[in-house]
């Protein structure tokens, strides 16, 4: 009877937790609808509201309740999955939800369905324990989009509703399009509200549309500085329970950054797992005392359990699987690791025939395996860098995480590293070995060699590995996993392994598993089973789905966009990902033309040509040179970047992505998403991980702008240029903006060189950037603002009341206007904000002429060079990857 009751309980509660969240959603839109609608109390309340609350406290109601609106949408799924915080901030909203609508209505209907959700949240309180997942960059791009939506859905339906407000009626249509325009045009597309509401409401849009976005790209690079839920002391309790528990091939693989941990409760065990999505899954079984382990298990379940999350063990060994299966878990054999008894091995007699051969062959050749201790030097891991970055390529993968090691400075610099040099001492291969602690085993992690080594090379370096290994006195070599190997073979098997079994064979075409068991098994080594423990079959697609995200680093695609589909979509696929960029460049290309004929459409004809032909051959051929040299300098952006990342790449490849990127972002606009693309693309084929990748653009993105906060609050410090009325600052002069652009350098040069580490607050960390690095920043973004403004000043006619120091000041102050607006290069508002500021002096005609002269030099050339130079590596990387792919089909 009372398993019954409790059941029925989990049940309402269940049912409970799956309206709250529908009622969040419903009240989220609802708040929506309600912000761009006017209340519909009577007259009389009307009145004796205005004259309680002004109507601007009114308007902002509105405004507020359209963000309150965002959040709610966003919270609801959270809900769902009883996240803790998200119950604390949706109850929150709620309270504020109430407030606002009995200001801007009184809406009571409203005021009274947010009453209701929040009474129901406080009824389910105590069921909402889970903790917040791990940003993620999935999660950041679901934001982002959801933010734009949400923003185009409020001004559509609030254009559309309150048409009466305006000189002119929308239709829906109508509505969407001047949503757009608010954003894309200076004079809001011509906008004309007819009432204070009006006015109000268009003002509100930019106000909406800040805060969702900001808060959706905050949200997609938070795993930029969010290194993980493990603390340095939580980590320094792992490393001491794994040095003196730790006996088995994954046991260094716990240590890894991409761990959390979860500790027994009598602190003697440690469970390293990633939480990814609804899974929870843990690498390999708990380090710890043998008389800790049932208490440990139950304890990682109901800590799951907490947090909405289901458990899971991946490669457990056998004697663990009693336990499990006792507390209730369920296991299924995934594959064999193969471990090599170095006492039995031996390269004597017919078995070693094969190994002794590629042995001596290799010796004549002159190739030798040299042995790095720790700490590796950082020349040696640069010069196995290009050796892992050759191998990924070639490979057409991305570095895999969780059970394995990736090329990470740090951790290979504390892994004793093999490497097989040739005659000339050139590194041809490497592999590292890692430390299974308590159990007389070394282990082999990363195995890389460049594309052109001779026939039998890595038989040469894993013999002279397993000679050393044996000389040093190990017990076995372990070969690591084969996923699959072994399982199902049995009459006996489970069903669930036959169909393992039924992938290993089908599949085969796609991870040559069975290739990879034939050529461990020349080694001669045995064969162990390994186990994937989990709950039950209705958790089995959370547990997988998070497995492969935490293998992956997120990197779906790497299992289902090229792997487990048929060889001839495996085929489309790729030659979709080869042509996508080369159509993202003539889009790119098509929108840049576009934007600069919108600019100039305004004028004749004969006016541009008249003003272009009046420039000197002089002045452009120096405006050309001026805009090759600053070009040199972005470059310099990504040359710093990889510096700050330790990652060195050679300076072609460095110049490659500046020079695309740049030339792409600096005319199209949008350089956080049309830049950032580039870097993505060309990076990640050069074997840098996704979050090198984002610390990367983060880094070139904040150097943009300390380059402008410098050059910026020198010169608007000492020239007090007046601003326009255009751009509705609280300033008539840029002198305040000078001191405050300069106060904020003097403070960030003053952390950096106080600091010496990263600053972290509350799970987050702000990197530290060394005082060094953080001049050469410093210097080399300045001179990238002052080239890019010496372009423009070279086209100029000369004139006596305009010198370079009053023109940069201008040139700074519209390029801040023009960067504000987004706007494609930011036309329109750069030349306007240009036009009131220096002219007079300059004519407004000689102005137009040096524009455009300034807009084809600047802007257009480059945007051609760059579409071309991605245009022409993309098909170059085509033909190689044809020709790789002919050489392997004529080599089988």
């Amino acid at each position: 009877m009372s398993q019954e009751r409790h059941q029925g309980l989990a049940s309402a509660t269940r049912v409970g937790i799956w309206t709250a969240a529908i009622l969040t959603t419903l009240v989220g839109i609802v708040n929506l609808v309600s912000a761009v609608t006017p209340g519909p109390g009577l007259p009389e309340h009307i009145a004796w509201l205005e004259r309680i609350v002004p109507v601007e406290v009114q308007a902002g109601a509105h405004v507020f309740s359209a963000l309150i609106g965002f959040f709610l949408l966003t919270l609801a799924a959270n809900l769902l999955r009883r996240k803790r915080a998200a119950w604390l901030l949706t109850m929150g909203l709620l309270m504020a939800s109430i407030a606002l609508h009995l200001v801007k209505g009184p809406d009571l209907v409203e005021a009274l369905l947010s009453l209701v959700l929040l009474l129901q949240l406080l009824w389910l309180r105590p069921v909402f324990t889970a903790k917040s997942d791990r940003p993620s960059v999935v999660q950041g791009l679901g934001l982002l989009v959801g933010a734009i939506v949400f923003v185009l859905a409020y001004g559509t339906l609030g254009f559309w509703l309150l048409d009466r407000h305006y000189s002119n009626p929308f239709s829906l249509t109508a509505a969407l399009g001047h949503t757009l325009a608010m954003f894309f045009t200076l004079d809001r597309g011509g906008l004309d509200p007819t009432s204070r509401l009006g006015h109000y409401f268009s003002l509100s849009i930019y106000l909406v549309g800040t805060v969702t976005i900001l808060y959706a790209i905050w949200m997609l690079f938070r795993p930029v500085i969010y290194r993980g839920a493990a603390s340095q002391e939580e980590r320094e309790r792992a490393r001491a329970i794994v040095e003196q528990y730790g006996q088995s091939s994954l046991a260094r693989f716990t240590l890894l950054d991409d761990k959390s941990y979860y500790f027994s409760p009598s602190g003697q065990s440690v469970i390293a797992y990633v939480p990814k999505g609804r899974g929870a899954i843990a690498l390999g079984d708990p380090i710890g005392p043998e008389s800790d382990r049932q208490e440990v298990i139950v304890g990682f379940r109901e800590f799951c359990a907490r947090n909405d999350w289901r458990p899971a063990f991946y490669q457990t060994q056998p004697g663990w699987v009693e336990i499990y299966q006792s507390l209730g878990f369920r296991t299924l054999k995934i594959g064999e690791e193969a471990v090599i008894d170095l006492h039995q091995f031996t390269l004597e007699g017919k078995a070693g025939r094969n190994l002794r051969s590629a042995m001596n062959r290799f010796t004549k050749l002159g190739y030798r395996v040299s042995y790095y201790p720790p700490p590796v030097s950082d020349d040696r891991l640069a010069d196995l860098r290009v050796i892992s970055d050759e191998w990924l390529t070639e490979m057409h993968g991305a570095e895999k995480r969780f059970s394995l090691g990736w090329f990470d400075h740090d951790y290979l610099q504390g892994c004793t590293i093999a490497v097989v040099e040739d005659a000339e001492g050139n590194p041809r291969a490497f592999a590292n070995l890692i430390p299974e602690y308590r159990r007389n085993e070394a282990t082999i992690d990363l195995m890389r060699h460049r594309k052109d080594i001779e026939r039998g090379t890595m038989d040469f370096l894993f013999t002279s590995l397993l000679q050393r290994c044996k000389e040093q006195g190990y017990d076995g070599f372990n070969l690591g996993l084969v996923v699959f190997s072994g399982v199902g073979e049995t009459t006996d098997a489970p069903r669930m392994e036959k169909g393992v079994h039924y992938l290993y064979d089908h599949l085969n075409q796609f991870y040559n598993f069975q290739g990879l068991r034939a050529y461990k098994d020349k080694f001669h080594p045995q064969w162990e089973s390994r186990y994937l423990v989990y709950s039950g079959l209705a958790d089995m697609p959370s547990v997988v789905v998070a497995l492969a995200r935490a293998d992956s680093g997120d990197r779906l695609q790497d299992y289902f966009g090229a792997e487990f589909f048929s060889t001839t979509l495996t085929k489309v696929l790729r030659q979709v990902g080869r042509i996508a960029p080369i159509l993202l460049s003539v889009v790119l290309f098509g929108l840049s033309i576009w934007a600069i004929s919108s600019e100039f459409k305004q004028y004749s004809f004969q006016d541009i040509v008249s003003s272009v032909t009046a420039i000197p051959n002089s002045a452009l051929g120096l405006a050309s040179l001026l805009t090759v040299l600053n070009y040199v300098f972005l470059t310099g952006y990504d040359a710093l970047a990889l510096q700050y990342v330790r990652h060195p790449l050679p300076y072609r490849k460095t110049a490659l992505v500046a020079v695309i990127s740049y030339a792409i972002s600096n005319s199209v606009g949008f350089a956080l998403l049309s830049g950032s693309a580039i870097r993505y693309r060309l990076y990640s084929r050069w074997g840098l991980p996704p979050g090198k990748i984002a610390q990367i653009i983060a880094f070139c993105n904040f150097s943009f702008w300390v380059g402008l906060f410098a050059v910026g609050g020198v010169i608007f410090a000492i020239e007090p240029l007046s601003v326009p009325g255009i751009l509705h600052l609280p300033f008539r002069t840029v002198h305040p903006l000078g001191i405050l652009f300069l106060a904020i350098m003097v403070a960030y040069l003053f952390v950096v060189s106080v600091r010496r580490r990263s600053f972290k607050f509350r799970g987050f960390v702000l990197p530290h950037i060394p005082l060094k690095l953080s001049l050469a920043q410093i210097f080399v973004t300045s001179c990238d603002w002052i080239l890019a403004a010496a372009v423009f000043y070279v086209l100029l006619p000369a004139h006596a009341g305009l010198n370079f120091f009053i023109f940069f000041g201008s040139y700074l102050l519209a390029q801040v206007a023009g960067i504000i607006s987004n706007v494609p290069g930011g036309l329109g508002v750069f030349g306007t904000v240009l036009l009131l500021l220096i002219s007079p002096p300059i004519a407004s005609n000689q102005l137009l002429g040096a524009l455009v002269v300034y807009r084809l030099i600047y802007y257009f050339a480059p945007l051609a060079l760059g579409a071309g130079l991605f245009g022409l590596y993309e098909l170059k990387q085509r033909q190689r990857g044809k020709v790789a792919i002919e050489g392997q089909d004529s080599s089988g």
